[in-house]
């Protein structure tokens, strides 16, 4: 726009505004107006929303310079050459109704709200091609699911619950523990490069999800947790953080020199660790899937033969592989699929009964006692 601007591409205001608008917008925060511009991103390979102050954005708009098409610039008189140069900042608030926004969702039907959604990167197929999403579909029912056939029908409804379902929360986060180099990260990594647009594929830092700069999870469907640092060096404290995370229907987000806003937690989650105890659970947890992954395969000096199996599944991760995933995951029938229902793994029984506490051991031990009544006498 601002090439167009200078060149004198715009005969008069109501094109400029009209280009304008598809680049800002604004609306009311909590505290103070947002203001959210779209701009290409070659990593997304799509228009990303960047969300800035008023005075920032307003320094953006004062550099565009205004020359309308076929104005003669040397019939001004003397005073029009020293007349203040009209910028797109003028034309903007002039126009200001024109860019006002009732608020922004992650997706919404409403042309008056600001909508982040737009596509996914894959498109739906006619056909699925099940041959090149063998290995895939075989890594995530050995490995990830280690051959039980219930926790591999939920990660598969998992996922395609979370792509039928963009900016809606599954309030289920899955676990995933198991030795280095049996391909939990290639497992992860399809998810999310098939949600790229909208994933955060690598956080290490609950800060990410809570500090001062965590707008790196703001419009995101899918995040993967990889070995996360522990919250004041406290698995509880991981455990309580990421309760409100899996749950909470909205997030603060707090960002250098960005406004203050709250937003959509659209996020479905994954942890990945090599950690025996990688985060402390209740006695009724109701929120994660906890799996064991099986080591079928490993690239180790041992087993060099492995190599060959992971280099074959990676190169199988091309264009074709990633519609047929997409379509795969599109047409799996979920009407009947809660994920709050979650299937019961040993991992997760040891990971609730190490994390339980000496009160909790005290209760279940005597249970049965507490249940039919304990006299005074005896507590005393």
């Amino acid at each position: 726009m601002q090439e167009k601007a200078a060149n004198g591409e715009y005969e008069n205001e109501e094109q400029i505004v009209m280009d304008l608008t598809r680049l800002l917008v604004n609306y009311e925060g909590k505290t103070e107006d947002i203001y959210a511009i779209k701009r290409y991103d070659s990593n997304c390979d799509t228009q990303v929303l960047y969300y800035k102050l008023e005075g920032t954005i307003y320094k953006q708009l004062e550099k565009i310079n205004i020359n309308f098409k076929n104005k003669k610039t040397d019939e001004k008189s003397d005073d029009k050459k020293e007349s203040k140069q009209l910028t797109a900042k003028h034309i903007f608030k002039k126009n200001a109704s024109k860019f006002a926004k009732k608020g922004c969702k992650f997706i919404s039907e409403d042309p008056k709200i600001l909508t982040v959604f737009q596509e996914y990167k894959y498109k739906k197929l006619d056909t699925i091609d099940y041959e090149c999403l063998q290995m895939y579909l075989d890594l995530i029912k050995e490995t990830i699911a280690a051959g039980d056939e219930r926790v591999y029908e939920y990660i598969l409804n998992w996922i395609a619950w979370m792509i039928q379902n963009p900016g809606k929360k599954s309030r289920a986060a899955m676990v995933l523990q198991g030795r280095q180099g049996i391909g939990k990260t290639r497992f992860i990594d399809v998810i999310a490069e098939l949600t790229s647009r909208y994933s955060c594929p690598n956080i290490t830092n609950i800060d990410q999800f809570t500090g001062r700069f965590n707008s790196v999870v703001e419009s995101k469907i899918f995040a993967i947790l990889n070995e996360i640092m522990n919250y004041n060096d406290s698995k509880k404290g991981v455990a309580t953080i990421m309760k409100s995370i899996i749950s909470d229907l909205t997030i603060r987000i707090n960002e250098k020199n960005q406004p203050k806003r709250t937003a959509e937690n659209v996020m479905n989650i994954i942890y990945v660790t090599n950690a025996d105890i990688p985060v402390q659970l209740d006695i009724d947890d109701r929120r994660h899937l906890v799996c064991a992954c099986k080591t079928v395969h490993q690239v180790t000096e041992e087993r060099k033969e492995d190599a060959d199996y992971f280099n074959e599944l990676s190169q199988s991760y091309i264009q074709e592989f990633y519609e047929n995933l997409m379509t795969f995951f599109l047409e799996i029938d979920i009407s009947q699929f809660n994920p709050t229902l979650i299937p019961m793994t040993e991992a997760k029984k040891q990971l609730i009964n190490v994390s339980r506490s000496p009160i909790d051991d005290v209760i279940m031990e005597h249970y049965k006692q507490f249940k039919q009544g304990v006299s005074i006498a005896l507590v005393n």
